[in-house]
């Protein structure tokens, strides 16, 4: 009976290191399949980072070239440009009116200048008139009767203007509202500028003069009743386009001004003047 139980127990403890032993080496082997896999996957994925490393060195180097033929087509379109609009208005005497100073507004007159067109009158009008800051009995009394009327009296003001830049000189109360620092207007000579541009600011609630009107439309219609042409134009910056209201007006428009191509526009608009302009919609008895 011993030596069966014997047998029996070495059989068992044969049979468990056996079994033991093949479970170490199944787990070993599981172990090295790990490991290779891990070893494949990063491989994998130092391949696909060099991959796109070199993807995106390629795309830089194209980049590069197009921002390199961008610069030669610019500047070749600036060439052609200033080409194309050399001496193109000659002859041509300019009066400008802006609301309010930027760096767009000298860029025109600058512009126009370099198209050989004649600044005669610069005229930029701060917010301060327009806004109803201003104190209407500080430059009332330039006139006789006086106005108390503030409709009226902005009406007189846009009148004066136009009529300040055909006389080619400032009227009294332009040199008062000049003192007041409200208008800066700057007229080179007696002879009178051939037409208005007129560089608007668009629409916001800060252009409003008294109710419903605004003083670029007393100006356009002062410029009417004096029989001085005048073009209105807007930069692509506005949030809110006056365009709509001028074309209602009869006057000739050129919106984007501050690109090439509404300069393009306006030296043709400046062109047809020269050569005989009447606005869009404007019959022979609204000019007299």
């Amino acid at each position: 009976m011993m030596h069966v139980k014997y047998y029996i127990i070495l059989l068992i403890g044969i049979f468990l290191s056996l079994g033991l032993g093949i479970l170490i080496g199944v787990t070993l082997e599981n172990k090295d399949v790990l490991e290779n896999q891990q070893i494949l996957i990063t491989r994998q994925i130092e391949n696909e980072f060099s991959a796109l490393r070199q993807e995106a060195e390629m795309l830089k180097a194209d980049l590069e070239n197009l921002e390199k033929e961008k610069e030669q087509a610019d500047s070749l379109c600036n060439y052609l440009f200033s080409r194309l609009t050399e001496n193109r208005l000659d002859q041509i005497n300019i009066a400008m009116i802006g609301f309010s100073a930027s760096d767009m507004y000298y860029e025109l007159e600058q512009f126009l200048q370099s198209a050989g067109a004649a600044i005669k009158a610069s005229v930029v009008i701060e917010p301060d008139l327009y806004t109803q800051q201003l104190d209407i009995a500080a430059v009332s009394d330039v006139f006789n009767d006086g106005i108390d009327e503030t409709g009226r009296f902005y009406n007189i003001i846009a009148e004066e203007l136009i009529f300040s830049i055909i006389d080619g000189s400032t009227s009294p109360l332009m040199n008062r509202v000049k003192d007041l620092q409200l208008i800066n207007i700057s007229i080179n000579s007696e002879e009178s500028g051939d037409i208005i541009i007129l560089y608007g600011n668009g629409r916001d609630k800060s252009t409003k003069l008294y109710g419903n009107q605004f003083f670029d439309i007393a100006l356009i219609q002062a410029a009417k009743n004096l029989g001085l042409p005048i073009i209105a134009v807007e930069p692509s910056s506005v949030g809110s386009s006056a365009i709509p209201e001028y074309k209602r007006m009869g006057v000739s428009v050129v919106e984007n001004i501050d690109t090439k191509f509404g300069k393009l526009e306006l030296v043709s608009l400046l062109e047809t003047n020269r050569d005989g302009f009447e606005p869009d919609g404007i019959s022979d008895d609204v000019y007299p």
